[in-house]
């Protein structure tokens, strides 16, 4: 009894700040989000739920069918993550292999790191100017090897905007995906690469077989850990495209935004913050159940 309650004694502040910063607000706009817009507190059940899928500006049923942007903010989304999870993924990986076996030029590191330590809103900023037809140097070496169709300005264009502020996100990214690698790659024994070498594995026998599953857990924390900031990307949005051209370019975190902060529909707002709970839920969800189904 006397070690459950001092348990009690440390646990209860930890306990009462994430009940109040979390658990609450929480709470609160789940329950906001059944209530109308209007301000008269009219409760219409999951209404503001199923407008979302009826609404342009999330998804945008016809255009999908037509194959004309923009697809809407749940579509963005859905492609963010497609693209940049592997993207972000290899690109870490890679890094990490190359410094484990050449620990010396830790400037590969630094500067594949500072995506993760620059703010979001400048890279934003930035961006604007690198995907530039005048100015960037992205846009510029398209054109210098002849492909005229990336010869543009990328935020201009609805078809290449989402995929400039996607790429732009696998380099901010990247360097965690590097530092979780690095880190677990170093816990392999030696003994297991050197037995596999002796046995004649090559280069590639030996990250498939040997190295990538003996650092699974890891990966399977990069990818939860991804999904849940290509659901919540707002900042590099935000400050670099707004959304457009035209909503090309929009994410459920922008309009979530939008509609609460810009628009006073704050319903329709939680319902959106809702659903991106919702869907980071499910990669959660499964890795929870294989460290239990593993352990």
């Amino acid at each position: 009894m006397r070690l459950k309650s001092s348990t009690l004694v440390f646990v209860t502040p930890a306990l009462v700040l994430v009940f109040f910063f979390l658990l609450l607000p929480v709470g609160q706009s789940l329950v906001m989000s059944l209530f109308s817009n209007d301000g008269k507190g009219v409760f219409v059940g999951l209404k503001n739920f199923t407008n979302l899928f009826s609404d342009p500006s999330i998804f945008n049923l016809k255009n999908i069918l037509r194959g004309h942007w923009p697809f809407g903010a749940i579509v963005n989304n859905l492609i963010w993550i497609v693209l940049h999870l592997p993207l972000s993924m290899g690109m870490g990986l890679a890094c990490a292999l190359i410094l484990i076996d050449v620990p010396k030029i830790t400037f590969v590191r630094s500067l594949v790191f500072i995506g993760m330590v620059v703010p979001g809103v400048i890279i934003g900023v930035v961006t604007q100017f690198m995907f530039d037809k005048s100015s960037g140097m992205v846009s510029n070496f398209f054109g210098l090897i002849g492909i005229n169709s990336l010869y543009v300005s990328w935020f201009s264009h609805s078809n290449t905007a989402l995929l400039a502020l996607i790429f732009t996100s696998v380099w901010m990214w990247a360097g965690y995906s590097m530092i979780v690698f690095f880190a677990a790659l170093t816990t392999i024994p030696p003994s297991y690469v050197e037995a596999a070498i002796i046995d004649g594995a090559n280069g590639f026998q030996l990250l498939r077989y040997v190295k990538i599953p003996l650092i699974r857990r890891s990966i399977q924390t990069v990818v939860v850990m991804s999904v849940i900031m290509e659901l919540t990307s707002f900042d590099i949005v935000y400050s670099s495209t707004y959304g457009g051209p035209g909503g090309a370019s929009t994410v459920l975190g922008l309009q979530m935004y939008l509609e609460a902060f810009k628009y006073s529909h704050f319903s329709t707002g939680t319902a959106i913050a809702t659903l991106m709970a919702l869907m980071a839920a499910v990669p959660i969800y499964f890795n929870v159940r294989n460290a239990v189904r593993q352990s």
